[in-house]
């Protein structure tokens, strides 16, 4: 009976660890979804009109927009580069990016607490 805990408690602790951000929690099949990434927050997913995605032309201001985006996102991961956090440049918030945020956030709102104290 004993060895049949280690395994369970050892696939608990796998599962737990294995987070993915390219799906929403509690998605539903059939609905769509945008990752909403803001610099201040944690990842929120938002429920969108898929009728909305596919029927969208991108105007030269859309473009110009999402450049920008792209650039800030670039400059906030070499920031996070150089705090020590495994991330790789490219201008989009992919999963390593997102984690390193969340660590990021949790130590900032740590060293805020600390500084009220």
């Amino acid at each position: 009976m004993k060895y049949l805990i280690v395994p369970i408690l050892l696939f608990t602790v796998l599962n737990l660890r294995a987070q993915n951000f390219d799906v929403p929690p509690n998605f539903t099949p059939g609905k769509c979804y945008a990752k909403c990434f803001h610099y201040e927050k944690k990842l929120e997913w938002k429920e969108v009109n898929c009728k909305d995605l596919e029927n969208k032309k991108l105007t030269k201001k859309d473009l110009l927009a999402r450049e920008q985006q792209k650039l800030k996102m670039e400059k906030y991961q070499e920031k996070l580069i150089t705090l020590g956090y495994n991330v790789d440049i490219t201008g989009i918030p992919d999963n390593k990016t997102i984690i390193a945020h969340h660590k990021y956030l949790k130590v900032k709102k740590k060293k805020t607490k600390r500084k009220s104290i």
